[in-house]
């Protein structure tokens, strides 16, 4: 097996380890006498480099192209082995499985999802090596970079899409008589005190949210909202505990987590980035997304309709299965759940939202919120964050949500 190498920072992938696990792989893709060129694909590396590498076989036109991830050095890397570890887990004990059960499905009925090929856990030699869909024309949308909002059609595609993810693990619940062993290992990590306590993340929520406060036009909102910062993680963990309804979420779903293929059209999504993956209410996805990623003009003339989109997307993909979607979530119990979940929808808003009006195009809100960047400095338009935060703040004291979360938070 040769190196041919294209990389910006040949150090990064340059050692046996790396070697050994793409021999590895490419005996797993059948690619005899392997040579091998890696292109570096990511410019920034928050909590990975990423690295596309093509395996050609010598002597033949034979190639497979693969995406490898591996963990930065940097002081937080024992961090980041806590992501890189929940995301080998969700592709092992999840992933792999929902690949599996839609087999007994036609293809054009199933969702797409990475294939993990290999990993390693070893402290210090950490890698995940997944199939590139790139190469079969799935692609970033840049939408939302580029300060353009995403229309109906597209949102919806998303949810629907997010309800066959979901379905799927009310799918595995009625084929595995071990599924709640499983999914008691997929606690959330993001805001538990023994996860950021590794790191300054604990003080990374409370200056986002400071921020996003600071930005508020509404002087007695401001003061309202200032009396939750003590107990901000215990909101969030609150939300996004197990709830009596619950199924594998991403928990990090919004636009840069997915990959599209025909995007205008939306005819095909696959899900990226499982680090975040969480056992909670489906509902908390729907409004991560939704609150970061549309308006409040969008969600208003919307959200009862996107209930709709996904409950019938549930149903319909349910179906397929012989299991009906009223029986596992009953329709007027998901509903509840969304209006309940709004709270956690301006708690998420009012956190990463900065991120959003920060972020590069092709970063996901995790990977910026664990590096080492100033992230305590405003975006560098800050009048679209500004006007971000005014825009869910307005809404929430509409409808209602302010109050709410203000009177939960009371009692905790």
């Amino acid at each position: 097996m040769s190196l041919d190498v294209n990389l910006s920072e040949p150090d990064e992938f340059n050692c046996f380890e790396l070697h050994s696990a793409i021999k590895k792989v490419s005996d797993i893709v059948g690619i005899n006498n392997c040579k091998y060129h890696v292109d570096y694909l990511n410019d920034y590396g928050y909590i990975a480099n990423i690295f596309r590498v093509i395996l050609t076989e010598d002597g033949s036109d034979k190639n497979v192209s693969v995406i490898v991830k591996t963990l930065i050095n940097t002081a937080r890397k024992e961090l980041f082995r806590e992501l890189h570890y929940r995301e080998v887990k969700a592709y092992v004990n999840v992933i792999e499985e929902f690949q599996l059960l839609q087999n007994e499905i036609e293809s054009e009925n199933r969702i797409v999802l990475p294939k993990c090929l290999y990993y390693c856990n070893d402290k210090g030699n950490e890698v995940l090596i997944l199939e590139d869909l790139l190469v079969d024309g799935y692609e970033v949308n840049e939408t939302l970079s580029m300060n353009i909002k995403l229309n109906f059609l597209q949102v919806s595609s998303i949810i629907s899409e997010l309800a066959k993810f979901h379905g799927l693990s009310y799918v595995f619940a009625s084929k595995r008589s071990d599924f709640d062993e499983i999914s008691k290992d997929f606690h959330d990590i993001l805001f538990q005190e023994s996860f950021l306590g590794k790191s300054k993340l604990k003080n990374y929520f409370v200056e986002s949210f400071d921020m996003s406060l600071n930005v508020i036009d509404n002087m007695d909102i401001k003061e309202q909202l200032e009396s939750l910062r003590p107990k901000l993680l215990r909101l969030l963990q609150m939300f996004l505990e197990p709830k009596k309804y619950s199924v594998f979420c991403h928990g990090d779903f919004w636009i840069n987590n997915i990959l599209f293929k025909e995007q205008k059209q939306c005819q095909s999504l696959c899900l990226l980035d499982f680090q975040a993956m969480r056992y909670a209410n489906p509902a908390t996805d729907i409004v991560y997304f939704l609150y970061i990623c549309t308006d409040s003009a969008f969600r208003s003339e919307y959200f009862e309709q996107l209930l709709d989109v996904y409950y019938n997307s549930l149903k319909s993909f349910l179906s397929l299965f012989c299991i009906e979607a009223n029986t596992v979530y009953p329709y007027e119990e998901f509903v509840k759940d969304l209006n309940e979940n709004k709270k956690l929808g301006l708690l998420i808003a009012l956190l990463e939202l900065r991120i959003v009006a920060f972020v590069p195009d092709d970063k996901t809100s995790r990977e910026l919120m664990a590096s080492e960047l100033d992230l305590t400095k405003l975006p560098d338009d800050e009048n679209i964050f500004q006007n971000k935060i005014n825009d869910v703040i307005t809404e929430s004291v509409s409808n209602g949500v302010i109050n709410e979360l203000i009177s939960i938070a009371c009692e905790l």
